[in-house]
Formats: C-alpha cells, sequence, structure tokens
C-alpha cells in the first residue's frame, strides 16, 4: 500500500482530546506516510464531526468524550486497537475518492487478518450496511465483518498536508485472538513489511498540547452542532 512508513509507537497514553489534537498536528507536518497506534489514559468516547454532543451524552451519558476533526458515528474507546494513518498530499491514495480508499485499505486490513486467523472476513455491503449514530451499530460499505458483526471502522479528514484516517479495531470480538498479543509492530505490517520507528517530538506534543486549549479541550469545539 505504501512505498514507505513511519511507525509511531504509542510511548504513553492519552486522553481524548489530546489523541484528536496529535492526528491534527501530525497531519500538518507529515512528509510520508505515517501509522499512529493510540494508548488511551482512561476509556473515552469520540463522536463525527457532524454529530452533537448531546446525542452522543444520551448513549453515553457518564463517558468522557470529544469530538473528533473526521466524520462516523460514535465510538466507545478503551478495549479496542484505535490507530490512524497519516498520508501527505503527495502521495497517489491520498487522492483517491473516498469509496475506493475505504474499499483498499480494509481489503488489505481483510486479506492481513484472514492470513493469521482461521476466521472468515467480510466487506460490508448491500443489505448489511445500516444507518445509525454508533459506528458500532451502523457497518458502511467495505467496513470489516465477522460472523455479520461489524470489527473494524475509520473515517476521514482531508486537508491541504494531505488525508487523516482514523480507525478503530474490536480486537475482542475476532475469535482466536488475543488482543494483548497484538503489538504496534505486528499491526503495521499489514500496511507494509518494511517499517522505520519514531517517537513524538516535544515540539509536536507541545504543539498539540496547545491545541487542546484552543479547540478539542473546550466546550465550543464540543458544542459545535
Amino acid at each position: 500500500m505504501f512505498h514507505q512508513l513511519d511507525l509511531v509507537l504509542p510511548a504513553e497514553p492519552y486522553d481524548g482530546p489530546m489523541q484528536m489534537a496529535l492526528d491534527e498536528v501530525l497531519l500538518r507536518s507529515v512528509v510520508r506516510p505515517m501509522l499512529r497506534i493510540y494508548r488511551w489514559s482512561a476509556p473515552c468516547v469520540t463522536f463525527g464531526y457532524f454529530q452533537k454532543l448531546e446525542e452522543a451524552r444520551r448513549v453515553h451519558p457518564a463517558m468522557p468524550m470529544v469530538r473528533r476533526w473526521t466524520g462516523g458515528g460514535m465510538v466507545e474507546h478503551g478495549n479496542d486497537l484505535t490507530f490512524s494513518l497519516i498520508i501527505p498530499a503527495g502521495e497517489k491514495i491520498a487522492s483517491e475518492a473516498p469509496a475506493s480508499f475505504y474499499r483498499q485499505l480494509h481489503g488489505r486490513l481483510a486479506g492481513w487478518i484472514r492470513s493469521r486467523l482461521p476466521v472468515s472476513v467480510d466487506l460490508a455491503g448491500g443489505e448489511e450496511v445500516r444507518l445509525g449514530t454508533s459506528c458500532f451499530q451502523a457497518p458502511s460499505n467495505d467496513d470489516l465483518l465477522i460472523r455479520g458483526r461489524k470489527v473494524l471502522g475509520g473515517a476521514l479528514r482531508r486537508s491541504k498536508g494531505g488525508l487523516l484516517y482514523q480507525g478503530s479495531l474490536r480486537v475482542s470480538e475476532i475469535p482466536g485472538w488475543n488482543p494483548l498479543r497484538i503489538s504496534p509492530r505486528s499491526w503495521a505490517e499489514a500496511f507494509m513489511d518494511c517499517l522505520e520507528t519514531r517517537t513524538m517530538d516535544a515540539s509536536i506534543l507541545r504543539e498539540a498540547g496547545e491545541l487542546v486549549g484552543t479547540r478539542y479541550g473546550t466546550t465550543g469545539w464540543n458544542h459545535r452542532k
């Protein structure tokens, strides 16, 4: 899928606003494709850019939550494998139509899972596609299904700098897979065999912290719709 890929190791856990801010800051400065694996400091709900906070609160009244920069539905995090792909504008796949991008990416991930586990992984389509406010209750075209249940969903955001994909894999619902045994490097091999690892620069962390204070951690951002 990529000629080269940087794997950003999850050096420490962060809360929802900081996770969202990190992805936006990384997209601003990305120069080659990057895969970032999240570690959550506490369970959290993210909800899509076009959703309403009140709607998310009705479903998850006691959970901390933050609006994503990407679209899609509500996702409860903490027991999932959460990751982002950050792709610079110069990469061909960054300019693909959303439907084509999802088909290529999710198809590759489905093949990777099939190669490691004796499970049937399908791409959602037709009658399997449903509308809904919660991501995993509403499969979209080419989301991953195992035994009819959605196990992977993702959402996109484009900017002048490139493309951000934020994804969530419900590893605990995949038969035969122990979520504690999926290392960041193992998951990264789904995208590319040849990887370079990197840690988060102090300047990125500082800029993301500032963005939490001006956007993702503010009432104005989370109540905007």
